[in-house]
């Protein structure tokens, strides 16, 4: 998820401290310090069933544990489960759970509070349910449950160690109160002080079961859209961390703020509306590709990077089995094709199209300017910078800007290309992703994975699914008094990666 520049990356937020980052003892460091992040959005819902990935996971891991913890290499470790094993054909799961856990309200974690969560997250209609669309949960024993799958899915562990499975009180799930105030087992408790929308608040949970997770007292995130504000926060030694941006990166170096350089995300623009039901003229894949053609990515990455960041057509990351090196060299910037096809594709001397406005307003200029160069008028829809995810994910809007992580093959391959991916948000389709989606139901071994995840990101790239513009260089930073380090995959560090530096 993710928002750039002043909102910088998709939907998602910070954290705390990784065993391997202790400075001092746990003890020590819970009863001096503070960490104070600067974040660029906050929740919705305290809802486990409505949680998210990206800058709004610290948030979430804040209060409630996962089933599964994925470490900062993108590994997976115990956590509230203690072993799992995914059966040979990727379709159930069996974990075994952790004894002696408590709810902040005293309610016990066990494989029936456990199936409880798995079945609100499944039923909640969140940003991610589709990850477990028709998976059902059973109990074999107090501390052994099993998850089966309607369909094959080799990372599983992937999904329980981030969105799917925060684990909330029985007691609380399905109550309005729930929304506003979090109820977990997790390593802290919010605080009466946390005002939504710009401050939450929370204090250390002084009987969370494992000690070594709780490297701070308190930890406070401020929600800050502005990059700007973030920059001077941290400067001034009101946050301890915060994502920036190219713009400010210079500042906070010269200042002796430490930086997390992570590679994580492509920014562009989502053409969601493939059947043309918002807007017709999406329906035709010339027209898509004619938006492909108009956009000039070199004079985008200067204007909103500076020149930082890896020009792209796909939308799978270098390092992925599914990445084809010549599909980069897809669509030049060429206004002349871009006019030639807007007239194959029935849509001679362009047409209109709304879009929500992105948080930076150079973006909304420049690439303003460029689609209308090929007769298309974007009409921009303001939209505050908190809600702005929300707003692409609502169904009204049929092409927005966004940045979307670049997960493995089968990560991807969920949140853009499946008829419930948790990007694809008007539910396209198509024989060619059908054909390839069928073909892991029956093989989902790693090489099949990878061969029909070079098929995909073939049509997504030449059918123009996506318009990828470049790779975004996440530029995370750290104040003196704290360090952390990158999360695999994620846009910003995750809260168990923080410790206190003693200084």
């Amino acid at each position: 998820m993710k928002l750039t520049k002043r909102i910088t990356a998709a939907a998602s937020a910070v954290a705390i401290a990784s065993m391997a980052l202790a400075g001092s003892t746990a003890a020590q460091a819970a009863s001096t310090t503070t960490l104070t992040i600067g974040n660029i959005i906050d929740v919705k819902s305290w809802d486990p069933s409505q949680a998210d990935i990206g800058h709004l996971a610290p948030l979430y891991q804040a209060a409630y544990d996962n089933l599964i913890l994925r470490t900062p290499t993108g590994g997976y470790k115990a956590n509230l489960a203690t072993a799992w094993k995914l059966n040979s054909d990727n379709t159930q799961m069996t974990l075994t759970l952790r004894t002696g856990v408590k709810f902040t309200d005293g309610e016990i974690f066990d494989a029936a509070a456990a199936k409880a969560n798995l079945d609100n997250f499944i039923k909640g209609n969140g940003p991610q349910a589709g990850t477990l669309a028709g998976a059902s949960v059973s109990v074999v024993n107090p501390t052994t449950i099993t998850i089966t799958l309607k369909d094959p899915n080799p990372e599983l562990a992937y999904y329980l160690s981030t969105t799917d499975s925060y684990m909330a009180s029985p007691k609380a799930l399905g109550t309005a109160g729930l929304k506003t105030k979090p109820v977990g087992s997790g390593p802290y408790i919010i605080d009466p002080s946390s005002s939504a929308g710009s401050l939450e608040v929370f204090v250390a949970n002084p009987n969370y079961w494992d000690k070594s997770k709780i490297k701070f007292k308190k930890v406070v995130f401020k929600i800050m859209a502005d990059t700007t504000a973030r920059l001077n926060a941290l400067l001034s030694g009101q946050i301890d961390s915060a994502i920036l941006d190219t713009k400010t990166s210079g500042t906070a170096k010269k200042r002796g703020m430490t930086q997390y350089l992570n590679n994580v995300d492509w920014q562009g623009i989502l053409l969601l509306d493939r059947a043309g039901k918002i807007v017709p003229q999406l329906k035709s894949v010339k027209v898509r590709q004619a938006i492909e053609y108009a956009i000039d990515r070199p004079a985008l990455l200067k204007a909103m990077q500076d020149g930082q960041g890896e020009l792209t057509n796909q939308v799978f990351a270098k390092t992925s089995p599914a990445f084809d090196k010549k599909l980069d060299s897809t669509y030049p910037h060429d206004v002349k094709k871009a006019k030639q096809l807007l007239t194959e594709g029935n849509a001679s001397g362009g047409f209109d199209i709304t879009m929500p406005a992105w948080p930076d307003p150079t973006m909304n200029a420049v690439l303003g300017d460029q689609l209308k160069a090929v007769g298309i008028n974007v009409n921009w829809a303001q939209v505050p910078a908190a809600d702005y995810r929300n707003a692409m994910k609502s169904g009204k809007y049929g092409a927005g800007i966004y940045q979307l992580f670049q997960g493995t093959p089968w990560v991807a391959i969920n949140q853009m290309a499946t008829p419930n991916g948790s990007w694809n948000v008007l539910h396209s389709t198509d024989p060619v992703i059908d054909k390839a989606l069928n073909s892991l139901k029956d093989d989902a071994s790693a090489k099949n994975l990878n061969a029909q995840a070079k098929v995909i990101n073939r049509f997504l790239t030449e059918n123009a699914w996506y318009v990828p513009f470049y790779r975004v260089p996440q530029l995370y930073f750290t104040g003196k008094k704290v360090k952390t380090v990158n999360q695999a995959q994620n846009a910003v560090p995750y809260l168990y990666n923080y410790a206190p530096t003693g200084k």
